[in-house]
């Protein structure tokens, strides 16, 4: 996200009529009798005057959708040549918006599809019930109607607000293609070339007070930001054949492609978050705590460092329960096999012993009831695969813990957290998909400090109680975080937004998770 620190727009959109909506059961929904079901959604749709319904649809690329796929040709020969629409038109219009609504609410791609690292099942529509509340909740407006069915969380509105920017350049042609140059452009350079390359940069929101063939300093800070974005240090410099150019060389429809399949991700996602929650873009590695509950809004920014593509940090909804001190760090099973092992299997006893030591692991049977010597342990025979690693190696906590000072406990079974690091130089690289997948956080005793406000462990107490300098630790400090304060976790691999300085940002998919969606999604551009 540059070197700013973006907060992204929004807040919470909580309505009235919206929660008496979902609150009804999802029981009631039944798929077992589809006919009496299309005939209870037709009673809600029939509200919608056909005419707004096609206008609706035409707009709906606004949510990510091609609107052809819904509103078809065929659609619209009946409709042009008129009639009792009523009776030629409204079934299939019916059948198609109810299709859309559908879409938008839960995302035409199932989930599970998208890969192993997306932790989300697909959810179910609402009820005809729950419809017919959202219908007069819009005024039976259609457009409306869309609006209060698809997400009401911030993340999607920022990448909407994207999609609302960017398409309509690509329909009135201001998206031209730029020819690349086989000479380095740098501050004070002129060329024609640099008219077109600002013309684009000026579509994306980045600030061009001149629109000339010079290289001036509003183009170098875009230049450096677009850098940084696609994770490489900034020098300033557009080379032949570098990444710039790459950049520059991708396509308008290309950047809308990408912004629809990130809206589809923020729709496996409840419709809207809590008034508080911390949001996590793999993507950009940034981290947003966002508490709109007091009388005033509090945000919280800062850089992340997340899962490399080998160890990717996955996609999903949690919760952060507790504040642990001076943490221990078990070996995550993939760690253990893959580096761990690798590391033990050829050394000698000695080796081993100072392996440990210098580490401060341990050994410990996989119930942590019995601490063994790693020196006994047939490290060669795990990595063969001919002994079963019936065992757990544990860092003891210190200033070198690969957990750093602070972990933040969350509720999932991947052995995913948010933590502190004892490697805080990569908070200062572009480049910060490094981890093994959890998500090292720039700021933790800031964010420590904010989950227990409301106790007495003030951030001077935990200050206090934090390992010093040569200091090996036996024990952690484990701080349960007030129930007022429990916050929802929310993590996703987001390739492109608005920020809140107008700039339509995008970064690189190196987790390869865009293409895998874009497989599936059904009315693509």
């Amino acid at each position: 996200m540059g070197r700013k620190e973006v907060v992204l727009a929004g807040g919470v959109f909580l309505s009235i009529l919206i929660a008496l909506c979902t609150s009804v059961s999802h029981a009631q929904f039944q798929v077992s009798q589809p006919i009496r079901e299309n005939s209870d959604y037709s009673s809600v749709l029939n509200q919608f005057e056909l005419e707004d319904m096609r206008q609706a649809v035409l707009d709906v690329w606004k949510h990510g959708f091609n609107p052809q796929f819904y509103w078809t040709d065929k659609l619209e020969g009946i409709y042009q040549r008129g009639g009792s629409l009523e009776i030629t038109l409204r079934p299939a219009a019916n059948q198609m918006f109810l299709r859309l609504l559908k879409d938008v609410y839960r995302g035409s791609v199932d989930p599970q599809s998208a890969g192993r690292d997306v932790k989300f099942i697909r959810r179910e529509f609402l009820t005809p019930q729950q419809l017919m509340t959202v219908a007069y909740a819009s005024g039976r407006k259609s457009a409306a109607f869309i609006d209060l069915v698809a997400p009401r969380n911030p993340p999607y509105f920022a990448v909407k607000q994207a999609m609302e920017k960017i398409y309509p350049v690509c329909q009135s042609g201001a998206w031209t293609e730029i020819t690349p140059v086989n000479t380095t452009l740098r501050l004070y350079a002129r060329n024609k070339v640099i008219v077109d390359i600002k013309k684009r940069l000026a579509l994306l929101g980045y600030k061009m007070t001149n629109a000339d063939d010079l290289f001036d300093g509003d183009l170098l800070n875009a230049v450096s930001d677009i850098q940084w974005n696609m994770r490489i240090k900034p020098d300033g410099l557009i080379s032949p054949n570098g990444k710039v150019w790459k950049y520059l060389s991708v396509s308008c429809m290309d950047r809308v492609r990408q912004l629809q399949v990130d809206m589809e991700k923020m729709r496996w996602f409840p419709q809207y978050f809590e008034d508080r929650y911390i949001f996590v873009n793999l993507a950009f590695s940034y981290f947003v705590l966002y508490d709109g509950s007091t009388d005033w809004i509090r945000t919280m920014t800062f850089r992340t460092v997340n899962g490399r593509p080998a160890r990717k940090s996955p996609t999903m909804q949690d919760e952060v329960l507790r504040v642990i001190i001076n943490p221990f760090w078990v070996v995550p099973p993939t760690i253990f096999s893959e580096d761990k092992v690798n590391d033990l299997k050829n050394l000698s006893k000695d080796q081993i012993y100072q392996y440990f030591t210098s580490h401060n692991y341990e050994v410990w049977d996989s119930d942590f009831k019995r601490k063994i010597d790693p020196t006994t342990v047939d490290w060669l025979g795990i990595s063969e695969g001919r002994v079963t690693p019936d065992i757990q190696i544990r860092q003891l906590p210190h200033l070198g813990n690969a957990l750093g000072v602070l972990k933040f406990d969350l509720t999932n079974s991947y052995a995913i957290y948010l933590h502190d690091t004892n490697q805080r130089e990569l908070f200062n690289e572009p480049m910060r998909q490094l981890s093994s997948g959890c998500i090292r956080l720039e700021k933790p005793l800031d964010l420590a400090e904010y989950l227990l406000e409301d106790t007495p462990w003030d951030r001077k107490t935990i200050e206090a109680v934090m390992a010093r300098p040569g200091e090996v630790l036996s024990k952690s400090t484990e701080l349960p975080i007030p129930k007022s304060k429990h916050t929802s976790v929310y993590t996703v691999y987001l390739t492109s937004l608005i920020s809140s300085d107008g700039v339509v940002r995008f970064v690189e998919d190196i987790y390869g998770q865009n293409a895998a969606i874009r497989r599936n999604i059904m009315a693509a551009f």
